[in-house]
């Protein structure tokens, strides 16, 4: 029997809108995602990724960007996204990652963050209560060492607390605390963590960022350990990679503005139209 993992990465609120109405499209379009025998999110792909896992309805993430919209405003999760970005500059992210990421996970349990923990907490009610769907694995970082955690049905670990875990913007939002730990964005090293997917005949990538190098830009390091790591699963894996078109000429997209959600809810539900025969047909193989 054929093996089908899904990858969902990491691109904020910007990117749980892509996904949502890409999925939602390819459901409509008869290429159904929740058939996959492993789900991996990562960030904004981990809230998309519970509710695919979990055989509900993609969109309704969108509540929670709208409760995010509600809480705080643009300028400060513009704010806070700039933070986090000197702070990774700062702390030499792309030259010593696990100190690095050490020392940004030292910064985020001390920084001032929008939200309490509580407030943060409260803006994953869709999944309050819910059972860890089975085949869902779900990313984040040790804000004290620094490594990848990746958590699963047998990890014991609170469905809401873990999603929100791997959402969490260093800075921005306050770092999530599972038993006795503190952790935050799973991304920060590799918005994609593919890696972290169980072997598969197929793998599909829904990756939020773009994985070509933009023309004249430089890439960030996140990006190109991605692209290695793809690189590598390809030459045992049938890999297929979507990566969003978000119509914007090549120009910079700002991945946290809430005011694009809807825009990329919209074509993300278009671009599935293109995308969908590749997909149905790797998934019948």
């Amino acid at each position: 029997m054929t093996s089908r993992t899904v990858v969902l990465g990491g691109g904020g609120t910007v990117g749980v809108a892509w996904q949502a109405g890409l999925i939602a499209g390819l459901r409509e379009a008869g290429a159904d995602l929740t058939r996959a025998s492993a789900i991996v999110g990562t960030s904004a792909g981990s809230l998309v990724g519970a509710l695919l896992a979990g055989d509900r309805d993609v969109t309704a993430a969108l509540p929670v960007l709208a409760a995010v919209r509600d809480r705080i405003d643009a300028g400060t999760l513009a704010a806070g996204s700039a933070s986090f970005v000197a702070a990774s500059r700062r702390a030499g992210l792309a030259a010593d990652p696990r100190q690095a990421l050490r020392t940004i996970g030292a910064a985020a349990r001390e920084a001032t963050a929008a939200l309490t923990e509580d407030d943060y907490l409260g803006l994953f009610e869709p999944f309050d209560g819910a059972a860890w769907p089975a085949g869902f694995r779900c990313t984040a970082t040790d804000t004290g060492t620094g490594e990848l955690v990746v958590w699963d049905e047998a990890s014991g670990v609170p469905l809401l607390r873990a999603v929100a875990a791997s959402c969490v913007v260093p800075m921005l939002f306050p770092a999530v605390t599972i038993d006795g730990g503190h952790y935050m964005d799973g991304g920060l090293l590799n918005h994609l963590n593919a890696a972290a997917a169980p072997a598969a005949d197929v793998l599909l990538v829904l990756s939020c960022l773009p994985l070509e190098a933009p023309a004249g830009g430089n890439r960030p390091a996140s990006s190109i350990r991605a692209d290695a790591e793809l690189a590598a699963l390809r030459r045992t894996t049938r890999l297929l990679a979507v990566e969003p078109d978000l119509g914007g000429g090549g120009a910079p997209v700002s991945m946290m503005d809430p005011e694009l959600t809807g825009r990329a809810l919209h074509l993300g539900r278009r671009q599935a139209a293109r995308e969908a025969a590749a997909i149905r047909a790797a998934w019948r193989s």
